[in-house]
């Protein structure tokens, strides 16, 4: 009974203490520590690799597939905006000037505002009620828009979709922490992330359809609203029962089940969950320079947004393509982003993959500075058209990077407050960035949209420096860590359970050993 199991799934050697107490013991000299000591307290269980694997593809099937799901409708959401512009909300809405890139800032102002109070309050409350009551919420924002014919109308509804918007990415980066080990987390993150370009596939064919409905004093346009936003609201309201907030009060987990889908992520040494907001967690997040190299990281990632999705329909419209012709040819845009993410988490999560976190995030910015170098120095023209509809087709391949960005954020923050805090830093900085990039994709400069395309090109050049900076750090980390387990030997069983489960952050957990 108190014997468990290791990687190979060979019989580790008997523990002396018996398993019914020691969990206890550590429960109470940690009342503040994570909540998987809860069910740890009771008991050990043994189980074998093939256990192990049976229940991770039951959690992979029923966890990752709404996730999957919900993502995709979430981007499509967000993408809906474009294809509405595409479809005359720019003629019909009497949008001027800069009005449209102003609605796209405005979503992610809400999102900004929105940031500290919703990773606050997922800490507080269960994650996936928390994130359900927002994707409800924005579903009803979202069809609500459908009625909106001008900017004044058009700007308070893109302001409240980013506001219950901003929960869902940093919640799927702290279940996907609270439920896979380490090694497993890149190529989960890479399939939930990959339905940014899996959904935009049939939402292409989908905006397709929706625009040739011929309804009087309805735009089309506000049919793409209405659909969607109904299409959202039927999806939230299912979330109840089927996304799961802890591993811990799973209801499609037996006990047994319950206790090996937590004991497997002792090694992460991450924490599943802890409602206890520590002050000390706060002051380490803001004093670390790592994740202040991560958060210039993530804003330059999310500068290049506007040229991956929000400006793409109107770029390939503006090489002369007609309105139905742009719209198809953004489908393959969606092909190519969902492949590349799904290509590159299941890379890392191979063993050939293993160490090579960053380099494979360098390696996915290479598409788009020869993209970006193409739109930016060749001219528009007939002759032309194949090699800059070539540039809009390489730039989706640098999505893959931000979605091995959240893999990092998942992997290498530990102390649920400061992995909460740094959440909110995190996609602070994400809005910040989506909203100064439409700004710099000027109407005057279309389609070839200079300054945007210079601002993207810039962001991707000073992303491989800045991974390469980190790789260095971290790698130099990792190295005098090894170096002290392997001076202070292997820890006992009580002693490794309460390092894991502790609440411990990555700068105080010495046996944490950082994803590169």
């Amino acid at each position: 009974m108190a014997a468990q199991t290791n990687k190979d799934g060979a019989e580790a050697i008997e523990m002396e203490n018996p398993p019914m107490t020691r969990p206890a013991v550590l429960a109470e000299k940690l009342p503040d520590g994570d909540e998987a000591l809860q069910i740890l307290q009771t008991e050990f269980v043994e189980y074998s690799a093939e256990e192990e694997r049976r229940l991770r593809w039951k959690i992979d099937l029923r966890l990752v597939s709404v996730m999957l799901i919900v993502n995709g409708i979430q981007f499509v959401d967000k993408l809906t905006i474009s294809y509405a512009a595409t479809y005359g909300m720019i003629t019909e809405a009497h949008l001027k000037g800069q009005e449209y890139s102003l609605l796209i800032t405005l979503f992610y102002i809400g999102y900004l505002v929105a940031q500290y109070p919703t990773n606050y309050l997922m800490q507080r409350f269960p994650t996936g009620k928390y994130l359900t009551v927002n994707f409800i919420l924005w579903g009803i924002t979202l069809a609500a828009t459908g009625s909106a014919r001008s900017f004044a109308t058009l700007a308070p509804a893109r302001f409240f979709l980013g506001v219950f918007e901003s929960c869902l990415n940093p919640g799927f980066v702290l279940i996907s922490s609270s439920w896979w080990k380490r090694e497993e987390q890149a190529a989960r993150i890479g399939l939930w992330y990959s339905a940014n370009g899996l959904a935009s596939v049939p939402a292409g064919v989908l905006f397709w359809a929706i625009a040739h409905i011929n309804v009087d004093n309805i735009f089309p346009y506000q049919w793409m609203f209405i659909i969607f936003g109904a299409l959202t609201v039927l999806v939230g309201a299912s979330l109840w029962w089927v996304l799961p907030d802890t591993p811990l009060t799973c209801q499609w987990l037996s006990d047994r089940e319950r206790i090996i889908a937590v004991q497997r992520l002792k090694d992460n040494r991450t924490g599943v969950k802890n409602i206890h907001h520590k002050k000390d967690q706060v002051i380490e997040t803001l004093s670390d320079y790592r994740v202040w190299m991560l958060l210039v990281a993530i804003f330059c990632h999310n500068m290049t947004n506007s040229l991956q999705t929000n400006f793409t329909g109107i770029i390939i419209k503006g090489f002369g393509y007609n309105t139905y012709q742009a719209v198809l040819l953004q489908i393959p845009v969606g092909a190519i982003m969902a492949a590349s993410m799904i290509l590159v988490g299941f890379f890392l999560s191979s063993k050939w993959g293993q160490g090579k976190q960053i380099f494979t995030i360098i390696a996915c910015y290479i598409p788009g500075i020869i993209a970006c170098g193409i739109l930016y120095g060749v001219p528009v023209k007939s002759s032309t058209l194949s090699s800059h509809l070539a540039a809009i087709f390489l730039i989706p391949i640098v999505a893959a990077a931000g979605g091995m960005m959240y893999s990092i954020l998942a992997a290498n923050i530990a102390g649920y407050t400061k992995k909460t805090v740094t959440g909110t830093l995190f996609f602070s900085a994400y809005c910040v960035a989506n909203i100064i990039s439409p700004q710099t994709f000027l109407s005057r400069e279309a389609p070839k949209y200079t300054t945007g395309v210079f601002v993207t090109l810039a962001a991707f050049i000073i992303n491989i420096i800045l991974f390469s900076v980190l790789y260095v750090v971290y790698s130099r980390e990792n190295a005098a860590r090894r170096r002290e387990i392997e001076e202070s030997g292997d820890m006992d069983d009580v002693s490794d359970l309460a390092n894991a489960f502790s609440d411990l952050t990555d700068r105080q957990n010495r046996r944490l050993i950082y994803k590169v």
